[in-house]
This record gives C-alpha cells, structure tokens and sequence, in this order.
C-alpha cells in the first residue's frame, strides 16, 4: 500500500509537467534513448485519448531475464489512477533493433503512464534498461 501513496506522489508531482511536454506536434507522445529502472520505475506521462501504443526496442537486464510486464496507468486526479492493461514484453530482449509493443484503445481523454510492473518472474533488485522507448498516440501511422 506505501507504493500506491509513492505512485500517485510522483504521478501528481509530474502532472504540470507532462501536460507541457506533450504538447508538441505529431504521433509520439514522448520518448527516450536509454531509459530503464528497477521494478515500479514509472514513465513520464503524456496526455491522450483513444488510443496508446508502448514501443520497447531492445530491452535488457543485468542479471539476463528475458520478459517484462508492463502496465498502462490512467492518472487519475481525485482518486486512485486505473490500470488499463499490462502486457508482457519478450520480443525487445533478441537482440539490437528487436522491439516489443503494447497497445490500448477505446480510453478516454486524460494522462497515462506505464510502469515497469515485473521484470522476469519478479526480482527486485534486477534492473532493466531499454535502448529506445517511445509512446505513440496514433493509430493513423
């Protein structure tokens, strides 16, 4: 229960400033070249409606697991944030330019995030690092 106070501190911390990065033009909400963490690592957030798309291109972990799961979180600003979906993520640990993608529709407008729910079967002192992380709000491309 102490992780959901500390998610939804940094959710609402980030909140002003996820809505300012987010209001660039084109299909990525956001990305990142080297981004990574330990289990619970949250992603920045980004604004959207109907449809979002989580890209992973070549995961990996210092102790060689091969799997992630990864949730979608809706944040929400006077309650508990949702939790949409959680994929799990295989394809991106292959090798170079291999990637994984999840994808959600149907949501409505509102800030998202992803966290880095499991890492293998559960380890909490692994750390996964992502070569290129990027979120596409488009299902148009």
């Amino acid at each position: 229960m102490a992780g959901l106070g500390l998610r939804r501190a940094s959710v609402v911390l980030g909140a002003a400033a996820a809505l300012t990065f987010t209001a660039t033009t084109g299909a990525w909400a956001w990305s990142a070249s080297n981004w990574g963490g330990p289990e619970g690592k949250l992603s920045q957030q980004w604004v959207d409606e109907s449809y979002n798309e989580i890209n992973f291109t070549d995961c990996t972990d210092v102790y060689g697991r091969k799997s992630t799961d990864v949730a979608l979180w809706q944040q929400i600003d006077f309650g508990y944030d949702t939790k949409h979906d959680t994929s799990t993520f295989t394809n991106c640990f292959k090798g170079s330019g291999y990637k994984s993608t999840a994808t959600e529709s149907g949501l409505p407008y509102d800030s998202y995030y992803f966290e880095i729910e499991k890492i293998g079967s559960g380890c909490l002192s692994c750390a996964l690092l992502v070569t290129k992380v990027q979120v596409d709000t488009t299902l148009a491309d």
